[in-house]
């Protein structure tokens, strides 16, 4: 039998479970009927690991530990929650999967779940060029209680979540995320070593397409003192943004040229998978051969309580773990696979209201500011002569401060040309910081709605506007970048492995989050970028 160490409850936290009426044991547990959302840990399932704090982790990890046991002694009644409600949960895998369809098959049916859906798109009306949308649809109208999804598309989980009224669960969104497999890979690193924090994990294989391993470099940079050590081909390395995310939330990241050098100080090796098939070139594969595989003699360098992980399959062709060590006392991959069952469980049980949970010491969020406008003081100036650019002699709005070379982007998104108005455009050079280069755009008879000046927001955080009356400024603005960009014509993630991209034909408005005083993320997929970089598209 399999040792258990223990994992370790707050203060704060408890877990509690409905008796077989579908009502709560515990005085304090609110009960959510059948098709209502659940007050629960995630109530609307768990699409991106972002949704998740410390605690809540720990919280599932708590459930999925007493899951487990429960189902190791065979103690029906302790992990077959289910019991009398009436509960189907929709499996819409697009993509081909062993371990993460059949775990939570199981996971399903031993809390008693009924089950549906398809394990392929074969035979399906995708087939038949069905959109996601309308096959989420028809699922709801079925009167699902849940949805699992595995997509080729990043942020394809996070549409579907949008898109019906029942918990999703993403189970692999293209190249994006994982987070179900992250919490059966945190359960078996805290079996392993009792804790989540101080550790050394090397990542290898495929960083850049290998969604379990953004996911759970994510997840870990989520606890103190750990240190990621990652290795892959050149061609194949960790997105950047994810290298600092977990470097701002105080996540040491190295990077090593070999397997050799970073082995012997590991806590956790967690080695993946060459994704052939999310390579659009296939020279891209051919470099990505030279990955470094773990062998008998790199295990003999590893330091005791050392674990090999792996979240399979292996490829036999080029498989990154030897055979031999398949029977290794630290190649843990099996056990790891195992804990898809009981982490699988206890979020099911979480978003349907089959356990609850209380968490009582979340840590503050930081809210950002909402407003994008900051009105300034207006200063009385006389009507310069000799300039440049002619001002604005009667009515109008002066757009300045640009980013350069940004004026020919807001003149094709406030369609100046389209509405035939008459406008002056330049990049300058300041008179008195010569330094100071700076877009300009003076548009006659006109005034911006606050849609277009979340525009100018947008495209050119800092800018000024000054509207203009009987050549005088009656208002002046300060712009900052909006909390979400979204309804810009002809705007795009630049990644074109995102939902939202038009060529899908999935029909998602793309939609952009701020991060940052000129950093904006995909709603969907995540991709981080400049304002700038956002832009680029347009421009061209």
């Amino acid at each position: 039998m399999l040792l258990l160490c223990p994992i370790p409850i707050k203060k704060g936290h408890a877990v509690n479970f409905l008796n077989s009426s579908g009502e709560d044991s515990h005085p304090d547990c609110n009960h959510t009927k059948s098709r209502e959302k659940p007050m629960a840990i995630f109530g609307s399932g768990l699409i991106d690991i972002h949704s998740l704090s410390r605690n809540k982790i720990m919280s599932i990890l708590a459930l999925a530990k007493d899951l487990k046991e429960a189902l190791l002694a065979r103690d029906v009644p302790r992990y077959k929650l289910c019991r009398d409600r009436d509960l189907l949960v929709a499996l819409l895998f697009y993509e081909n999967s062993t371990r993460t369809r059949s775990s939570f098959e199981i996971a399903a049916l031993r809390l008693g779940l009924e089950l549906t859906g398809f394990g392929s798109i074969e035979g399906s009306s995708v087939k038949k060029g069905e959109s996601l949308a309308h096959t989420l649809d028809m699922f709801d109208a079925y009167q699902c209680d849940a949805i699992i999804l595995r997509h080729p598309l990043d942020g394809a989980a996070k549409q579907a979540a949008e898109r019906v009224g029942i918990p999703v669960f993403n189970a692999g969104d293209g190249k994006h995320q994982h987070p179900t497999q992250t919490i059966l890979d945190l359960f078996t690193i805290l079996e392993r070593h009792g804790r989540l924090d101080n550790l050394q994990i090397g990542l290898s294989g495929d960083l850049k397409y290998g969604r379990t391993t953004h996911t759970l470099a994510l997840a870990l940079s989520l606890f103190s003192g750990n240190t990621l050590h990652l290795n892959s081909p050149p061609n194949l390395p960790m997105p950047s943004s994810i290298i600092e995310l977990a470097r701002t939330r105080g996540t040491e990241v190295v990077i090593h040229n070999s397997l050799e050098e970073m082995v012997p100080d590991l806590d956790i090796f967690y080695q993946t998978r060459i994704q052939r098939e999310r390579m659009p070139d296939p020279m891209e594969y051919e470099v990505a051969k030279k990955a470094g595989i773990f062998t008998m003699e790199l295990m003999n360098r590893t330091k005791k309580g050392f674990g090999l992980m792996h979240p399979l399959p292996i490829d036999k062709a080029m498989p990154g773990i030897l055979p031999e060590l398949d029977a290794h006392p630290n190649s843990i991959y099996k056990i790891q696979a195992g804990n898809g069952v009981p982490t699988r469980m206890a979020q099911l049980a979480l978003a349907l209201g089959l356990a609850a949970e209380s968490v009582t010491d979340e840590e503050p969020v930081a809210a950002i500011p909402g407003g994008f406008c900051k009105t300034l003081p207006v200063v009385t100036k006389p009507v310069r002569e000799g300039v440049s650019i002619r001002p604005i002699r009667d009515r109008g709005v002066v757009i300045d401060h640009l980013r350069p070379y940004s004026e020919s982007i807001l003149a094709r998104l406030l369609k100046l040309e389209e509405r035939a108005d008459v406008y002056r455009s330049a990049t300058v050079r300041s008179v008195k910081r010569p330094d100071n280069i700076k877009g300009m755009l003076m548009i006659e008879d006109r005034d911006l709605t606050e849609a277009e000046l979340s525009m100018v927001a947008s495209v050119s955080p800092g800018a000024r506007v000054n509207r203009i009356v009987n050549s005088r400024v009656i208002e002046k603005l300060e712009l900052q970048l909006p909390l979400t960009i979204e309804g810009i014509e002809s705007l795009h993630c630049p990644n074109a492995g995102c939902i939202s991209r038009p060529e899908h034909m999935e029909h998602v408005a793309p939609r952009f989050d701020k991060i940052g005083e000129d950093m904006v993320a995909c709603s969907y997929c995540d991709h981080i970028m400049t304002t700038r970089e956002l832009f680029a598209s347009i421009s061209k």
